[in-house]
């Protein structure tokens, strides 16, 4: 068995096809079927069920698919160490995030120091997110909430920041000369947000739920320049992250606080990786970089503040003072 037929059988099995695992592949669907067909005789057991017109895997399938991720995700490791003692070009990074307020800001910064790596960034659902680095098709997924899967998950999860939420209004809204408002108070106005699965729809879903409100959705947009400009088109309120603000501060001029208990006004952001990243020594440099940002971030950017934080995490304890605004 050789590593170019471990990657036949996970095309075949991502996309549950032969044909078209063939046609991706650019080989022939006869020869593909050979090779599938050599390893379940090598193996000794079958790998796939037939579903109509599909293939599955069954849960030998599933077992040997999760093994061939780690041994391909260790050799592009191999590679990727080849790669930096022989300072060749062409590092790549692959990121996960369900929220568009940090990535890029990261990139960049990360890019002026490391010219030499590729940095691609998709953006995900949060259970697509775990998956795809479980298989070792993602390096990083930065996330919230932070992916809490425990050990055996092979989820490595480090938190990497906390962000305050806002609430940007309307110009003219007559909410804003409160400056610090109850959530009650957005009852029945109409809301601009992101797409479902999204860190801040994360956020504020439950605190709908626990007001018994609904959530008045008139647009939704992954770019949060489209939902800034949205609300500057008079659509409705939003919720906007800090970070976000505070590149944009004449924004503020329209925000206001909720005022919540702290663990529904603020946020933790996680920054994950599976184990076997932990041996490439470029995605650690990413690593590395990632958690630096995120911490001078925190102290220059916010507001020297820090709460408790989920013992889920293994983190230690800070102190209970409030957000200040600004």
């Amino acid at each position: 068995m050789e590593l170019r037929d471990l990657r036949y059988f996970c095309m075949t099995a991502e996309l549950e096809h032969v044909t078209k695992a063939a046609d991706k592949l650019g080989v022939a669907q006869p020869y593909l079927t050979k090779v599938i067909g050599q390893i379940e005789e090598e193996v000794g057991a079958k790998l796939f069920d037939k579903a109509g017109r599909q293939i599955r895997l069954n849960k030998y399938g599933e077992a040997f698919y999760m093994q061939a991720r780690k041994v391909l995700a260790c050799m592009d490791n191999l590679y990727n160490e080849m790669d930096f003692m022989l300072d060749r070009q062409g590092r790549n990074i692959t990121l996960l995030s369900n929220t568009e307020a940090y990535t890029p800001d990261l990139i960049v910064n990360f890019n002026k120091s490391n010219p030499n790596y590729t940095v691609s960034i998709f953006y995900s659902s949060y259970t697509d997110m775990i998956d795809a680095l479980k298989t070792g098709e993602a390096d990083f997924a930065l996330t919230y909430p932070p992916i809490n899967q425990g050990a055996e998950s092979g989820i490595i999860t480090e938190l990497a920041f906390y962000d305050v939420g806002w609430i940007l209004l309307p110009p003219g809204h007559p909410l804003i000369e409160k400056r610090v408002i109850r959530f009650e108070d957005l009852r029945g106005e109409k809301l601009v947000t992101c797409p479902k699965d999204s860190a801040i729809r994360w956020k504020v879903e439950p605190l709908y739920e626990k007001s018994g409100m609904e959530m008045n959705i008139v647009c939704e947009s992954n770019d949060l320049d489209v939902v800034t400009r949205a609300v500057g088109c008079g659509m409705g309120y939003a919720f906007m992250p800090s970070l976000y603000m505070n590149d944009r501060p004449e924004l503020y001029d329209h925000a206001v606080e909720v005022l919540a208990p702290q663990e529904d006004r603020q946020g933790y952001f996680g920054l994950s990786y599976g184990e076997n990243v932990q041996d490439n020594r470029n995605a650690m440099d990413f690593r590395d970089f990632a958690i630096r940002y995120f911490s001078q971030m925190q102290e220059t950017v916010f507001y020297t503040h820090t709460k408790d934080i989920p013992a889920a995490y293994g983190l230690g304890d800070a102190d209970d003072s409030d957000i200040s605004a600004r």
